[in-house]
């Protein structure tokens, strides 16, 4: 799983509001060697309405990932961008 800070960030974040999930059940799978450390840029996705959601699609992109979501403004939108973007049922189907 390829990560950033600001990926890493907003997934705690997320998790943190969800009572009966930990955040140490999901810490350790952000390991170090998958760590994306270079420049990735948010504004190309300004047409995803959740500003919040273009970090991820701006990772995928720069690292050439398959972006795995649930999230509607990154699904709904995925006809516009060029990375590919599949909920998870697609990717194992």
């Amino acid at each position: 799983m390829i990560w950033n800070e600001e990926t890493r960030r907003e997934t705690r974040f997320i998790v943190d509001k969800i009572p009966p999930l930990s955040w140490s059940d999901f810490a350790e799978l952000f390991h170090e060697e998958d760590r994306y450390r270079g420049q990735t840029d948010r504004d190309r996705f300004a047409h995803i309405p959740d500003p919040d959601d273009r970090k991820f699609a701006a990772l995928a992109e720069a690292a050439g990932a398959v972006l795995l979501t649930n999230d509607e403004h990154l699904l709904s939108n995925r006809d516009q961008m060029a990375l590919k973007i599949l909920t998870p049922r697609e990717y194992c189907n």
